[in-house]
């Protein structure tokens, strides 16, 4: 990848990318301010297109979910790279999202978390075409919807299950860390689990089964449920729910549980743990009681983010690594993150997450902020990276062979 840095073209890209970077903060700041809670990201999503479409990428397009792509295409018979950004964040769509700023740093909900990813998106896009650089594969940039919570990852999987696109390797922009590099995929079962009964007054009623008692019986069993180590697997009640007041018995109680691991066969055993002891400890409450009236549960799962597998040693990691370390950022590797990564490292595909540029603290707090030192950076690393990945016309070779979708052995020099 050293080897990029000897083509004038490049080094006038990077210096681009360095000129830019107020533009790049302004257009972060003018995201910001464009509410986006998962699955409400049709304003964000409309920005995006009209920066696209502004910059002059082609097939540019918002999705039935409310994706947003557009492309460079490539000069020959070589890969397809998609760079991604989510639009979502994790707060309402009430949530004051008025800008403050103290001395040099920013603070705003949702500033970093992935606005800044998405600026830095558009920033690498406006570069390649401002500068006309042509990359041998094709480039998809791409801000996608609903990466967060509850939003289980649909814009990513509506990509890889409706595309028409034979997509490569995948790049996403989500990482706290600049030299981060995420190249493993935690998976996830979220379930709501929701337990209903005939309800009653706490004196005169005494002796119905109650709600909340079996909840609570489930939750103490979950409590004492083990895990191993390696490969790293959790679980948490996040979120409980129920009653009317304190002498009522409830007639409905419900709780949310997080169930998370970096292997799919851990993810199926404790899921099943979960199911089994939901029904043990509702039967037990209703055995409890001498009544004909019961309680019952309802499980739904509203969460569903497969896990993968993917060498360190990979070539796609190590390109991101060398990018790091061309461009001046310390790269360091990660793999505590379920991020948009997790659909393509689940199908086989190349694929990590990457970090954003500047100083930032207090991510999904509304407290966050940013401080844009050296933010270029990210962006300058970003854009060696798909050209090492896709290759340069006339320049270097793709790192991505896609006979037979293998990344090559050669990082290059």
């Amino acid at each position: 990848m050293k080897k990029l840095l000897n083509n004038e073209n490049i080094i006038n890209a990077l210096q681009f990318i360095k000129e830019q970077d107020n533009k790049t903060l302004q257009e972060q700041l003018e995201l910001c301010e464009i509410p986006a809670p998962s699955h409400h990201e049709e304003k964000r999503a409309y920005y995006v297109k009209e920066k696209f479409e502004e910059i002059g990428l082609e097939n540019v397009k918002i999705d039935k979910v409310s994706n947003v792509m557009g492309t460079i295409p490539g000069s020959g018979n070589g890969p397809t790279i998609m760079i991604a950004a989510h639009t979502d964040t994790v707060f309402p769509i009430e949530t004051d999202l008025t800008i403050k700023k103290k001395d040099d740093v920013y603070y705003c909900p949702g500033i970093n978390d992935d606005t800044r990813g998405v600026a830095e998106l558009i920033t690498i896009a406006r570069t390649m075409k401002k500068l006309n650089i042509q990359p041998i594969g094709n480039i998809i940039f791409c801000a996608n919807v609903c990466e967060e919570g509850l939003g289980d990852l649909k814009g990513v999987k509506y990509i890889f299950g409706n595309s028409n696109h034979s997509i490569d390797a995948f790049i996403s922009i989500d990482n706290p860390v600049p030299g981060g590099i995420v190249y493993t995929a935690t998976g996830s079962h979220r379930y709501q689990i929701t337990f209903k009964g005939p309800g009653g007054h706490s004196f005169a009623d005494f002796g119905l089964p109650n709600p909340i008692h079996a909840m609570g019986r489930v939750i103490n069993t979950i409590s004492q449920f083990q895990v191993p180590k390696i490969p790293k697997t959790t679980f948490n009640v996040g979120i409980i729910e129920g009653g009317t007041s304190v002498n009522t018995i409830s007639e409905s109680a419900s709780m949310l549980v997080d169930i998370r691991s970096d292997c799919e066969e851990e993810l199926t055993r404790l899921t099943n743990e979960l199911k089994n002891a939901v029904k043990q400890e509702v039967k037990n409450e209703n055995k409890k009681w001498d009544s004909k009236e019961e309680v019952i549960a309802e499980i739904e799962m509203k969460g569903n983010r497969p896990a993968g597998t993917q060498s360190q040693d990979s070539i796609i990691v190590k390109a991101a690594w060398e990018a790091a370390n061309v461009i001046g950022i310390e790269p360091e590797l990660r793999n505590e993150s379920s991020t948009d990564a997790n659909i393509p490292i689940n199908m086989g595909i190349p694929a990590i997450t990457i970090g954003r540029g500047g100083e930032e603290g207090k991510v999904h707090t509304t407290d966050e902020w940013f401080k844009p030192t050296n933010a270029f950076l990210a962006p300058q690393r970003d854009l060696i990276l798909i050209l090492g990945l896709a290759g340069l016309e006339n320049y270097i070779e793709p790192m991505i062979n896609t006979d037979n979708k293998k990344l090559k052995n050669e990082i290059g020099d």
